[in-house]
């Protein structure tokens, strides 16, 4: 985002229907909504510091239930709306490896989507048109946007808004760092099952 539209987002955390729209954003975004919520988490807890666990209940609960909206889409519709949507961002190529990647594990996947800057929609969705495990699925989407959004809210209440906002401009590095280190340590445990 512009810092213009950063500005104008502070001055409008005050508004008694910013909780409303972090909500709706959060259950949008893990269905349609091409802007990730990242930036409202933070700028929220960062203007107030108190509510960062609020506005990180706030955007877990939602963009899981976005989550289970986006795996019942895919489920239903995905014949006749899903393949549309996909085509429109632009996903189709990442379609085909997330399909390749179900196969693998259902939870590691959605939790790496759930909590990187992997496009989260892109697997709500495609999970319920593969009709993956739907336990997996729940458990891993709830962790993964829970790990994501109270982190962004805890880091300006810890550390203010200065340190919280090189973090946040830097965030998808460290999400990918961890997400690397998770492979690293299976790929490491699988290899010494078999070689071991």
């Amino acid at each position: 985002m512009t810092q213009h539209a950063v500005r104008w987002f502070k001055s409008v955390t005050e508004k008694k229907w910013m909780m409303y729209f972090l909500a709706i954003t959060a259950f949008l975004e893990s269905i349609v909504f091409p802007i990730p919520i990242d930036i409202f988490t933070f700028t929220l807890s960062a203007a107030h510091p108190k509510k960062w666990w609020k506005y990180g209940t706030v955007a877990t609960v939602f963009s899981v239930l976005g989550a289970v909206g986006g795996y019942i889409l895919g489920a239903y519709l995905f014949a006749s709306f899903g393949q549309e949507m996909i085509a429109f961002y632009g996903y189709e190529d990442e379609f085909v490896t997330v399909t390749e990647l179900f196969n693998q594990s259902v939870f590691w996947v959605v939790f790496a989507s759930a909590f990187t800057p992997i496009p989260f929609k892109v697997f709500t969705v495609a999970g319920g048109a593969l009709n993956v495990a739907f336990l997996p699925f729940l458990l891993a989407s709830i962790l993964g946007r829970g790990l994501r959004f109270f982190l962004e809210c805890y880091l300006p209440y810890r550390f203010g808004e200065k340190v919280g906002s090189h973090l946040l401009k830097n965030i998808n590095k460290y999400m990918l760092l961890a997400v690397l280190g998770i492979i690293i340590y299976f790929l490491g445990r699988y290899l010494f099952q078999i070689y071991g």
